[in-house]
């Protein structure tokens, strides 16, 4: 009984778990997107933009006057133009909660999530500070990266209140002759890190090549490539572990990251134990 009336809290909420019915590339994806909103925040609806590298704007006290907010903050830009470039800004103040669960007074270890098609560079600043212990003065780069790989600020101590900005230089690659596929922001988020992570990395895994990978991602990649009898077999032996992640929605809803980074160790031990079958 009590299980039955979680599972249509979760609906009223509007986080009725997907993980039951979790069996097409469709649905592991709207099963990612549920539980990415557990313990963090999108950032990308406020995001600034302006074409062109120059004049850049890195800096903290960079002119945005030029820069407008996007309708589609994952609008693409650039495509078959040699050089194309482009300049995303965000300011805001840590919130008291990101996803289910507050933020400590005193603060916790996050980090502020990138991932661009093409190339990017993104700069941290917590309130007027170069953020990022592992940055070099702010700043992070990464290149032709999968959808799935997720480039973090962390560790980035912060607490509520802080003033956090961010800049991002997205660039088409190949630079020199354009791509056709051009340039744009796929995903931007604060997420809880610090031990978390442990928990929670593997559980999202990553694809390192096409039809391989691990925990959330390598599931929705099988499923796109395996065929006839081994898409069923894969089928079968991932139905029980994504039908038990209906505990993180329950670790959640203590509103204690320990119980959710847990929940995250076992169901991605769970998962990821079904590939090797």
């Amino acid at each position: 009984m009590r299980r039955f009336l979680f599972i249509v809290l979760l609906g009223l909420l509007g986080l009725q778990p997907a993980a039951v019915h979790a069996q097409t590339t469709e649905d592991l994806t709207k099963l990612i997107d549920q539980l990415v909103e557990l313990d963090s925040i999108d950032l990308s609806k406020n995001v600034k933009f302006r074409p062109g590298l120059e004049p850049t704007l890195y800096a903290v006290d960079a002119d945005e006057s030029r820069m407008a907010i996007l309708k589609n903050p994952f609008e693409v830009h650039g495509q078959g133009k040699p050089g194309a470039a482009g300049w995303y800004r965000l300011r805001f103040a840590v919130p008291d909660r990101l996803g289910k669960f507050p933020m400590p007074k005193n603060g916790y270890t996050c980090g502020v999530e990138t991932n661009v098609l093409g190339v990017w560079e993104t700069y941290t600043y917590v309130n007027g500070k170069p953020a990022g212990l592992w940055s070099k003065d702010g700043m992070m780069t990464a290149a032709n990266q999968r959808p799935t790989y997720w480039m973090s600020s962390a560790p980035m101590p912060i607490k509520p209140g802080d003033d956090v900005q961010v800049a991002i230089l997205a660039m088409a690659s190949p630079l020199g002759r354009g791509s056709p596929e051009g340039y744009g922001l796929r995903h931007l988020r604060l997420r809880f890190a610090f031990s978390h992570t442990a928990g929670r990395a593997p559980l999202y895994g990553s694809v390192s090549a096409p039809g391989m990978g691990t925990g959330l991602f390598g599931v929705r990649e099988k499923l796109a490539t395996l065929k006839g009898e081994e898409l069923d077999a894969f089928r079968a032996r991932i139905k029980e572990p994504l039908a038990r992640l209906d505990a993180l929605y329950k670790a959640a809803e203590t509103e204690k990251l320990e119980e959710l980074t847990k929940a995250m160790l076992a169901a991605s031990k769970d998962i990821n134990d079904a590939f090797k079958k």
